[in-house]
């Protein structure tokens, strides 16, 4: 009997650690450095799990891919689902992507109602 117990509990503990393990690492990210993304418009403000997603075009045309953390730590910084619309202009801060593509992950934002939401790198 004490066998079984013990079988199933493991058997929790792995299915319970298999989502831990889907989860990627933000290695991608150079926390190093901060980009100003200054007067972009909001194309797409996805509120989602596990990660949000910001996707903005800057005034020269370029399009970039924002990841942010997952909602319940973006709303403890002041972000909401409503926070940002198609259309809006606003200023973001994000840690670029290594690779150097146009990408990066949400440090902060500045609403087009001038209120600054998450918290800038101190660099």
């Amino acid at each position: 009997m004490n066998k079984k117990f013990v079988a199933l509990g493991a058997i929790g503990l792995i299915v319970s650690a298999t989502p831990a393990l889907a989860h990627h690492s933000f290695a991608m990210f150079d926390n190093t450095k901060e980009v100003e993304l200054k007067d972009v418009t909001v194309k797409d403000w996805q509120w989602t799990s596990p990660h949000t997603w910001l996707f903005v075009v800057s005034p020269d045309g370029t399009k970039w891919s924002i990841e942010g953390g997952n909602p319940g730590a973006l709303r403890r910084e002041g972000f909401s689902k409503g926070s940002m619309s198609p259309g809006d202009k606003i200023t973001v801060y994000i840690a670029p992507l290594r690779s150097g593509a146009k990408g990066g992950s949400i440090n902060a934002v500045v609403t087009k109602d001038g209120k600054m939401l998450g918290q800038r790198t101190k660099h």
